[in-house]
């Protein structure tokens, strides 16, 4: 296994290919490895970069979360991970630019990382963000916090439930998350993964405000896809909302919120296609 090594965590890592480097940020799953499909179409242009978000994963925690962490409006673990994704950038790129594309929460991440350092980034592609900062602010939040507190009061299916209504959560996605009605309750370490996730990221993520001045002044790096087999989706609204405030197009991308994982060829070609425009 390859690590690197930064301020409180050892990030596991994988890297395919050759070519420019592109780092790809996992949302809710939080492991790398959920990006391998789309790695093996993408690996004869790219440099693959893909990592297990601290929290998740192989990546191995050196420090203790500071208690600030469980505290709803906390910025502390955005902004580790985009540091984290810049740290990678440095590694594998320290000379030029980089791609990256954040899917999810991931994206709210890409977006963190990009509003640090816009000169590090050749582009940033975001991939169905779910904030809850851009579109129907409160009503948004509260339903999230609703999800939040069953998880964490221990009504798991009724967080899961809670947070894909909210979410509107489409049919294919649905199953794939573990979401749907007839959906198993998730083996050991799923869950664990998944607690972590309501505990120290639903509301911490979806609640920031981003510098959306930063994307403004940089347009032609930013991409914006939805999905297929998403339509409707609350990710797919918060999108459009965000392509009308950038006056930046929304590129239609194969799959649902989970299509790189769903359709990872057409996904990855769709991809490589919006980044070759540079």
């Amino acid at each position: 296994m390859a690590f690197l090594e930064v301020k409180g965590a050892k990030l596991h890592y994988e890297t395919v290919g050759q070519g420019p480097v592109l780092i790809v940020i996992p949302g809710a799953n939080g492991t790398g490895n959920i990006f391998g499909g789309i790695a093996k179409y993408l690996q004869d242009r790219y440099t693959v970069v893909m990592f297990d978000r601290r929290g998740y994963g192989d990546t191995v925690m050196t420090e203790d979360l500071p208690a600030e962490a469980t505290d709803y409006n906390s910025r502390y673990r955005l902004s580790t991970d985009a540091n984290d994704v810049i740290a990678l950038a440095d590694k594998f790129s320290p000379d030029e630019p980089v791609f990256i594309m954040g899917s999810s929460s991931g994206s709210i991440v890409a977006a963190e990382a990009f509003t640090k350092a816009p000169d590090r980034f050749a582009k940033v592609a975001i991939h169905e963000c779910p904030t809850s900062t851009v579109v129907d602010q409160k009503e948004a939040r509260a339903k999230n916090i609703d999800a939040v507190e069953s998880a964490l009061s221990g009504d798991f299916n009724g967080a899961r439930e809670k947070f894909a209504a909210a979410m509107n959560i489409q049919p294919l996605d649905a199953k794939m998350m573990g979401m749907s009605e007839d959906s198993p309750k998730p083996d050991e370490k799923r869950l664990a993964g998944m607690m972590y996730w309501f505990k120290y990221e639903v509301l911490q993520y979806t609640g920031q405000e981003i510098d959306w001045d930063v994307f403004k002044n940089n347009r032609d790096k930013v991409l914006l896809f939805n999905g297929t087999d998403s339509v409707g989706s609350t990710p797919q609204t918060v999108n459009k909302a965000i392509s009308e405030m950038l006056n930046v197009p929304i590129t239609i991308i194969p799959g649902g919120h989970l299509g790189y994982a769903q359709k990872p060829e057409g996904f990855a070609e769709t991809l490589a296609a919006a980044l070759d425009q540079r």
